[in-house]
């Protein structure tokens, strides 16, 4: 009798065992990977590489005529020339490089809490260089509330991966200049071109009797943009895609290209309403 209930508990532990494991080797669809392998490195070079590529972007786009001395600005939070929409902009970047350093961690086999934490503090590292180079502008300067939204802003994302709950509102980017995609690209030189959204993955929410009949792909929006070279403030209503959702994947390379597609808006049927006009229907919004 003692040996069978003490076989019995062996294999008790050991399934609890390999099932743990089991559950520990995959994050967001990403398996683990212990050792030190191609797929770590490459990650790890591709991470370097954005943070490098994002920077010489930024020093050629405001930063090549600095030498002034270091000074600093500071606007009236989101009364300032773009009725605050940069502000935003600096959350939502900060925000996307953090999933973009995470999921990139992932896919290359890192586990969840190193990859969380070091994303982090890429994405911060970034926003604060980004914020030092403006200190040295001409033009620009440094300014502590940017620094707030891009601090906040990782700060969500990272926050989305302790709290399950959270994930089911997400930021998201759509950027359609008027006049066509040109190169080189100046996002800050266009900002009637931008929208920033809040969308909510309202299948989740739904109670058990209503949820079957919404679609897992189909997420509600909240939207914020700027109209008339940036004078009036811009609220948008409409529908979203959960790329994920559309197209679920177990393949690691095409997961990690929709997570990273996932975060910006395509064109939906939305709403805008703008001060001083009449509502305005989009079958499909473009910005």
């Amino acid at each position: 009798m003692m040996k069978k209930v003490l076989t019995i508990l062996l294999v008790l532990c050991v399934s609890q065992g390999l099932f743990a494991q089991d559950s520990l080797s995959v994050t967001d669809g990403f398996r683990l990977k212990p050792e030190f392998n191609g797929r770590k490195i490459a990650s790890t070079v591709a991470i370097g590489g954005l943070l490098t590529t994002s920077l010489i972007w930024s020093y050629d786009t405001w930063w090549r005529d600095a030498g002034r001395e270091f000074n600093f600005k500071t606007e009236n939070w989101l009364n300032n020339y773009a009725h605050g929409l940069d502000k935003i902009g600096h959350l939502y970047t900060s925000y996307f490089y953090f999933n973009l350093f995470r999921n990139i961690m992932l896919w290359g086999g890192y586990q969840r809490s190193k990859a969380d934490w070091w994303a982090a503090g890429a994405a911060s590292f970034f926003a604060l260089a980004i914020e030092v180079g403006d200190g040295v502008s001409p033009q620009y300067g440094f300014d502590y509330q940017d620094i707030i939204f891009n601090f906040t802003g990782v700060a969500y994302g990272w926050t989305q991966t302790q709290i399950p709950f959270l994930q089911h509102f997400n930021l998201k980017w759509s950027y359609v200049p008027n006049d066509g995609y040109k190169l080189p690209v100046r996002f800050t030189d266009d900002y009637d071109a931008h929208t920033y959204w809040l969308t909510c993955n309202i299948d989740k929410l739904l109670p058990a009797s209503v949820e079957p009949y919404w679609p897992d792909f189909l997420q509600i929006a909240l939207g914020v943009s700027v109209d008339d070279r940036l004078t009036k403030r811009e609220l948008a209503i409409g529908l979203d895609l959960n790329i994920e959702a559309l197209f679920p994947t177990e393949n690691e390379d095409w997961l990690l290209f929709e997570k990273t597609v996932n975060k910006f808006h395509f064109p939906a049927p939305a709403i805008k309403f703008t001060e001083q006009k009449s509502p305005r229907y989009y079958l499909l919004h473009r910005n």
